[in-house]
């Protein structure tokens, strides 16, 4: 697959290859969305490649929602199993099974220990949409159509205005 680039990001405001899954469903982030996008950081130093890839934005975006990265180690043998724990509980795709802080990253990383995160990770999952997010698409696809239809009707029942 390709890498996708997002136009209208700037490297101040952060870039989608490193959006916590928090932020791609438009929810407030906190220290923990943060601690997400050094992992994503993190991960794409150690394996030279970004967390999630796609053809287009959305299903990048729709990765990250759905799925967890290809655990680093696959993509790189000689990553430290340690630093492959770090990187994945960093990227936790729920925030509350992150570190809490920078401070619970430091600790860990002070004192590195294994827990197999890597065989727990879930393949991603195809493009699904959920009913509040489609009902604004479809509402919008048929905004025009019903406008449109109610004109065609009004004109053909009383005739075209003079």
């Amino acid at each position: 697959m390709r890498r996708i680039t997002f136009a209208g990001f700037s490297p101040a405001m952060g870039t989608p290859d490193y959006m916590a899954p928090e932020q791609v469903q438009g929810k407030r982030g906190d220290e923990r969305t943060d601690i997400y996008s050094l992992g994503a950081v993190l991960y794409e130093m150690a394996t030279g490649s970004v967390p999630f890839e796609g053809e287009n934005p959305f299903i990048v975006m729709n990765s990250r929602i759905t799925g967890d990265p290809i655990a680093p180690r696959k993509l790189n043998r000689e990553i430290p199993k340690e630093i492959e724990e770090i990187i994945l509980h960093a990227m936790e795709r729920e925030p509350h099974r992150r570190y809490a802080s920078a401070t619970a990253m430091k600790a860990e990383l002070d004192n590195l220990k294994l827990t197999g995160r890597h065989q727990h990770l879930q393949s991603v999952q195809g493009w699904k949409m959920r009913w509040q997010g489609s009902k604004l698409i479809i509402l919008s696809a048929l905004l025009p159509v019903l406008v449109f239809l109610i004109g065609f009707i009004l004109v053909r029942c009383h005739g075209a205005p003079h």
